[in-house]
């Protein structure tokens, strides 16, 4: 759960199987699934999809600065 702006979101973060990737998704109780970001391991790419016409901006900011640190492979750099 994470609260932007005053309202209450439940995040979820997984592994796809079928996409070769990582997904984070934001639902609110009354709507579901609001959007999610994919990453894909396949090419390295990063998608946001919108489920809903109007998100909150800074839930979108939020969720894309949050993927970046949750779903990107780590690297070891050896120190």
């Amino acid at each position: 759960m994470v609260e932007i702006s005053g309202q209450n979101y439940g995040v979820t973060v997984g592994s796809d199987i079928q996409r070769d990737g990582m997904y984070l998704e934001v639902e609110d109780e009354a709507k579901g699934v609001l959007a999610e970001v994919f990453y894909s391991d396949r090419d390295d790419s990063m998608t946001f999809t919108g489920y809903r016409p109007e998100l909150p901006s800074p839930l979108v900011e939020w969720m894309i600065a949050h993927a970046r640190e949750r779903l990107t492979p780590m690297i070891d750099d050896g120190s």
